[in-house]
């Protein structure tokens, strides 16, 4: 007998005041049915971590770094036009960007390193054993893809500048390229290499220290309120001409500094107009300065007394005034930017901005970026 069939033989045997309970319980349970699966709200996987919460990802999510969760396990970025889906937490990661390596040690997730760029290796003092790993680039643009493939990485971090080659070049191999470069948002990059490796509450630690710092460089500004003109030498090793452009990181930590630079663009300029801008401050980027070294010192002033016997740069208002400083490029790049910046600003305002750099990095050393030897002569001016 067919199912139906059976329950309508069985409600004709029913009396009429039992029919008329039947139906109004049947009812009473439709409409608690309906309410439940209006109002049913479906449950996040019991395994996902806080981190891949909606708000918590949309907090820290920045131009090119848009971060959307899709389970407890992976997320999906939106990186310089491109999504791209990624498990958590990651496994090898090929870091060729130093601000990348910096981070990832900054945050104890050094351990998922397996390569780096070749900069990178010329930094012991900064990266420790780090430098050490297979380098996977030398130069700005030549880069061993052939090695990439054989680390095996989960995802390669590369500069944005370069990002599009390195995509074309892995895609064959299914190895994503997530690129960072200097005028994205740090705070972005610092929270998604946290995410993807596990380490969000150290990555969330480091960002509220650079929160400290970034409160100091306002506060310090707001009692000078001067925007001096800057001319920024991208890297005196190469040429005294070449300056340091909006896309650059000497660039962001001079304007950080409150500076007005002389040049928007990386470029080399003509003698000339230095002197028509005519700075009252000359910042000297050099990426080979080692602090530890026995000659650092000389090393660092050999280059103001260069820049003072220069027969252009010594008619500028900088050179009169005293105003060179010499910062290393490496300690431009991520976290520490935001230090060189109040070295710049004590520099040039020592009455108002009292504080020591060197202090200040030691601090950074030991407490997040702990491969990195304190002390030496990181800084110079005159």
């Amino acid at each position: 007998m067919h199912p139906t069939s059976m329950h309508g033989q069985e409600l004709r045997g029913l009396s009429r005041t039992q029919l008329v309970v039947v139906t109004v319980l049947v009812l009473v349970l439709a409409a608690a049915a309906v309410y439940l699966i209006i109002h049913h709200k479906p449950k996040a996987p019991t395994g996902a971590p806080a981190t891949t919460s909606v708000n918590e990802l949309n907090a820290y999510s920045s131009p090119n770094f848009v971060m959307y969760p899709v389970n407890a396990n992976t997320i999906i970025i939106n990186n310089y036009g491109e999504n791209i889906t990624l498990r958590i937490p990651t496994g090898k990661i090929v870091a060729m960007n130093t601000v990348a390596l910096q981070v990832l040690i900054d945050i104890g997730a050094g351990n998922h390193v397996v390569g780096v760029e070749g900069y990178a290796t010329k930094l012991p003092w900064l990266f420790g054993n780090y430098s050490n790993l297979p380098a996977v680039s030398s130069g700005m643009w030549s880069i061993n893809y052939e090695e990439i493939v054989n680390l095996k990485p989960d995802i390669v971090i590369t500069w944005s500048y370069i990002l599009p080659q390195v995509r074309q070049k892995l895609q064959a191999f299914n190895i994503p390229a997530i690129a960072w470069g200097p005028t994205d948002n740090l705070t972005s990059f610092i929270y998604f290499l946290g995410l993807i490796t596990n380490h969000t509450d150290k990555a969330t630690h480091l960002i509220n220290w650079l929160s400290g710092l970034k409160r100091e460089l306002k506060t310090y500004q707001s009692q000078i309120n001067q925007h001096p003109r800057a001319y920024i030498i991208f890297a005196w090793d190469y040429s005294p001409w070449f300056v340091a452009g909006n896309n650059s990181d000497p660039y962001r930590v001079a304007v950080l500094a409150g500076l007005q630079p002389c040049f928007n663009k990386s470029m080399q300029v003509q003698p000339e107009s230095v002197l028509q801008c005519n700075p009252s401050v000359i910042i000297v980027t050099t990426w080979y300065l080692n602090p530890h070294s026995p000659n650092a010192t000389t090393y660092c002033e050999g280059i103001i007394n260069s820049v003072r016997s220069n027969p252009v740069l010594n008619q500028t208002a900088a050179v009169k005034e005293g105003n060179i400083i010499v910062i290393p490029g490496y300690l431009t790049e991520g976290p520490p930017g935001y230090i060189t910046a109040l070295y710049i600003d004590s520099v040039l305002w020592p009455n108002v901005v009292r504080v020591n750099a060197t202090e200040l990095l030691n601090q950074y050393f030991s407490e997040f970026l702990t491969t990195a030897e304190p002390g030496g002569t990181w800084f110079c001016s005159g």
